[in-house]
């Protein structure tokens, strides 16, 4: 029996009676049109013109969100019995779908940690407040399920349980690692939401938090506590994972799980120096051979031969960079909506020369990435390199930085690159000097120095530049990067002329 669906533009969701999916806001604007023309055919063009307005954009990007929207509505593309493909002229909504929050199927591999979120307690202010604190949570669930190496625990169980139970018993009953509790309480017109989360192997609290708001626009606050929620939780750098390395690193290295493995690799893909990278990518290898279905991990394993490239001399460098484009590749075949992965790929393709579909990937990627500030400063990156849109790299950035005020160190590269190529070269010189001395720090501070007319600075820090990396060339480096964007290939070529090197 076919699903009946609603659609709710303002939330970009859609909902069944015992279902609720979120689309991204791309994905219901082509949903919305293809409402609009229900019965019709809808060409790729007209999708392009009525979504992208005023962008050059592939046609292919308009099949990778009627995918989306296939998978959000359980849909066959074979045999559908909601969008159907007309070839060689569009889709058409065929019905199904009325007028569009799971979040979409989301292909990760194995999921290796676990976490249930507990219906939260409301210690005043009567019903309404139950409803606003179970909505709340109910926008955590969701935020949470976009973290590619985190499995959230179904509302259905985990509201279900019975809290007075030890921490033990209730993870034994819903099969997870974490619970997040959380309260709310209201006095006058500030509202307080407490959180913490438990580590039910020993009742230990792992990460807790308070947050204070305003209870004008309710609806509006209940997704800024959501959000800021699950990014202290969610990524590589949340508390979740942090708690998980304090297992890992204790254990023997032979007796280490693929996931174990994983969460210690993604500790040392935080440092630049050589023994560190060498020492992620033996321990990502490892995690692959013991579980290659899990995506995050090609990804990681993609970081750490992009770090071995930028060390390496001659031909090691072709070696290291092909290494590391068959990683996105094989992460993308593992999981085709994972933010933090479209963005790898598309700096991959066009590294490759496949100039379409890594604009392609990097609008994909903006689209998806803004709720999760990691794979935001990665849609950045991408956005200066590969598209030369610097406006919206800085927006992707603002977004980052609110949801994550002290980044990695990785987050300089980016926003120093994106100041540089939109012209403001002193703020790219300044940035420079608060990242890692890795080469992408140098490469920006000189090039910056000198389109600021510094020459004698410039070519202090070129010397730097080779005496840290001497495998370094600056006509090789764009290749190394993805840089495509002719913008950006200008401005990179003429500082580069202006050093006469």
């Amino acid at each position: 029996m076919t699903r009946r669906w609603t659609f709710h533009p303002s939330e970009n969701r859609l909902k069944s009676d015992d279902e609720v999916a979120c689309l991204t806001g791309k994905a219901a604007d082509v949903l919305r049109l293809l409402l609009a023309n229900e019965g019709n055919v809808v060409s790729r063009d007209e999708i392009l013109k009525g979504v992208w307005k005023g962008l050059h954009v592939s046609p292919h990007l308009v099949r990778e969100y009627v995918f989306d929207l296939r998978q959000a509505l359980g849909d066959d593309a074979a045999n559908p019995s909601y969008i159907e493909t007309a070839r060689g002229k569009g889709f058409r909504l065929i019905g199904g779908v009325e007028s569009a929050r799971t979040n979409g199927a989301n292909p990760l591999g194995m999921q290796c940690v676990r976490i249930a979120v507990l219906r939260p307690d409301c210690f005043d202010g009567g019903p309404r407040w139950q409803r606003f604190a179970d909505g709340m949570v109910d926008e955590l669930l969701t935020d949470l399920s976009r973290f590619g190496d985190l499995a959230v625990i179904a509302r259905a169980s985990s509201f279900g349980i019975d809290k007075s139970k030890p921490f033990a018993e209730i993870g034994e009953a819903l099969n997870c690692e974490y619970v997040l509790e959380s309260s709310i309480s209201v006095w006058g017109d500030t509202l307080r939401a407490r959180f913490q989360v438990i580590d039910v192997r020993s009742s230990d609290v792992a990460w807790a938090d308070c947050v204070e708001k305003g209870v004008k626009n309710l609806p509006q606050v209940s997704g800024q506590i959501a959000l800021t929620v699950a990014n202290q939780l969610g990524g590589v750098a949340g508390a979740i994972l942090r708690a998980e390395r304090r297992y890992a690193v204790r254990r023997p290295s032979s007796e280490l799980s693929a996931w174990e493995n994983y969460v210690i690799a993604c500790t040392l893909e935080e440092r630049y120096d050589d023994e560190s990278i060498n020492a992620g990518l033996r321990h990502i290898d490892q995690a692959i051979e013991q579980d290659p279905e899990f995506a995050r991990s090609f990804l990681l394993q993609g970081f750490f031969c992009e770090k071995h490239e930028a060390l390496s001399n001659g031909r090691d460098k072709d070696f290291w960079l092909e290494r590391a484009q068959a990683a996105a590749e094989q992460a993308l075949a593992l999981d085709r909506r994972d933010p933090l992965i479209l963005a790898f790929v598309a700096r991959s393709y066009a590294s490759s020369g496949r100039t379409e579909e890594a604009r392609v990937a990097t609008f994909r990627t903006a689209d998806l990435a803004p709720n999760e500030p990691h794979a935001a400063w990665c849609a950045a990156s991408a956005m200066t390199l590969v598209v030369g849109d610097y406006e919206a790299a800085a927006s992707l950035i603002q977004s980052a930085r609110e949801l994550c005020p002290e980044p990695q160190e990785h987050a300089g590269f980016v926003e120093g690159r994106n100041q540089l190529f939109s012209g403001n070269f002193k703020d790219a010189e300044e940035m420079s000097f608060a990242g890692p001395e890795f080469e992408s720090t140098f490469v920006i501070r000189c090039l910056a120095q000198r389109l600021q007319g510094k020459k004698s600075d410039a070519q202090s820090t070129y010397r730097k530049l080779i005496s840290r990396h001497p495998g370094f060339r600056f006509e090789y480096y764009p290749k190394a990067m993805g840089v495509i964007a002719e913008n950006t290939l200008a401005t990179y070529n003429e500082a580069v002329a202006r050093l006469g090197l």
